[in-house]
């Protein structure tokens, strides 16, 4: 296994292990473990979203039991705020960015559906002088193990003064027809998340959260859509 920075706060890990064709693997890092799957020869090359820092090892375990263990390296934590959104199960959270005062569907409405990238990012930041955000991380809530979204920030020293608000969107409640698991007393219903901040001096800062119950056929109401509970806005200042 090998690990390259990139810059973002990401890993490129690459994997060979050819004695597990089509294998499935167990990725933990703190508290998250993810399932990946090894292509016909057993390899597997991830872009890993460092989004507690460097310090807490990647450990992957095989179809044997077998672990390895592995530090990771990447190029600009110190200069990157992270939002990650966790949760687990069969159901689809979007974590949305609006940077600068950005309506739905603006250039600064960032997620899933428009995660931009990090040359984009950057190209912005050099434009206009001020940071700007990807989505590093994006799930539909399909895989086994825990689910992932990571909005990153990439910030630009003595920029004016801002706000990014984020939301989160328990999409798979406002689909028609609403999916059965998501409401009333459906598996999903409550679904509970974690939020972790990552900020350029180092710092991480862990919040809980999870949605109420509703009645399965109720119309989902599009103002109460989009939650803000348990999620941080960023302030950016000079």
């Amino acid at each position: 296994m090998s690990v390259e920075p990139v810059s973002a706060g990401l890993s490129r890990i690459s994997v060979a292990a050819p004695c597990f064709p089509s294998g499935r693997v167990q990725v933990r890092y703190d508290s998250l473990t993810l399932v990946r799957a090894l292509d016909e020869n057993g390899a597997l090359t991830l872009l890993f979203d460092c989004y507690l820092g460097e310090k807490p090892p990647l450990k992957l375990t095989f179809p044997d039991g077998s672990e390895v263990q592995t530090q990771l390296r990447t190029i600009d934590l110190e200069r990157v705020t992270k939002v990650a959104l966790l949760w687990r199960g069969r159901a689809n959270l979007d974590l949305h960015a609006f940077e600068y005062a950005a309506d739905f569907s603006d250039v600064g409405h960032v997620w899933a559906g428009a995660p931009s990238s990090r040359w984009q990012a950057e190209e912005r930041r050099r434009r206009d002088n001020r940071g700007h955000g990807l989505m590093t991380s994006a799930a539909e809530g399909t895989g086994e193990g825990d689910q992932l979204e990571v909005y990153t920030f990439i910030h630009e020293t003595g920029q004016a003064s801002g706000v990014v608000k984020l939301a989160l969107d328990y999409e798979s409640r406002a689909r028609i027809p609403q999916e059965p698991d998501s409401c009333g007393t459906g598996l999903y219903a409550d679904l509970e998340y974690r939020v972790t901040v990552w900020r350029p001096n180092g710092s991480a800062s862990r919040m809980r959260g999870s949605f109420a119950p509703l009645p399965c056929g109720q119309p989902t109401d599009p103002n109460a859509r989009y939650s803000s509970k348990a999620l941080p806005q960023l302030i950016l200042t000079r």
